[in-house]
């Protein structure tokens, strides 16, 4: 840490971030070089800060990942092995469960959760669950009904109810 420099009283460290860099509890974070508090965005899902690292490179900081610290991300081997999702035939980036639970199980390439596996939202439409899926090359992504992406994956082994 920077000693020649005071940390103001109910402010810490940040981890891997540069030395003058400090977090409130709050989650408000404080340049001590410039002496001043650094601007927060919201992206959709958290707010974060763009602060720099001890190597000088820049990146989004968020308050709340650092607070849960014992998040573990989604992987293709847990949702096709422990979950035992299959892949959608017509969809090969995605997979269902026999609950309905559909993921990405390939990590897009850019997007808010770009390089992550996760589990799609899913929305309302005339009585019905949708979630919208995009093949590979395709920009515009089509509705699937999930009560029909489990009854033909799953069959009578489909557990989905809506």
């Amino acid at each position: 840490m920077n000693e020649h420099i005071p940390i103001p009283q109910g402010f810490t460290p940040i981890p891997k971030a540069a030395n003058n860099y400090v977090v409130s509890d709050a989650g408000f974070v404080f340049n001590l070089k410039t002496g001043r508090l650094l601007k927060q965005h919201w992206n959709g899902h958290s707010t974060y800060t763009i602060i720099r690292n001890a190597e000088g490179r820049q990146y989004r900081f968020s308050y709340e990942k650092m607070l849960k610290g014992d998040y573990t991300p989604l992987t293709r081997e847990w949702v096709l092995d422990s979950d035992g999702a299959k892949i959608i035939p017509e969809y090969p980036d995605y997979a269902v469960s026999h609950y309905g639970a559909v993921y990405r199980i390939v990590p897009r390439k850019t997007g808010p959760r770009a390089g992550e596996v996760f589990m799609l939202s899913e929305y309302s439409k005339q009585g019905h669950a949708y979630v919208k899926l995009c093949k590979e090359g395709e920009k515009n992504p089509r509705e699937a009904r999930i009560d029909q992406l489990t009854e033909q994956l799953w069959g009578g082994d489909s557990t989905y109810q809506y």
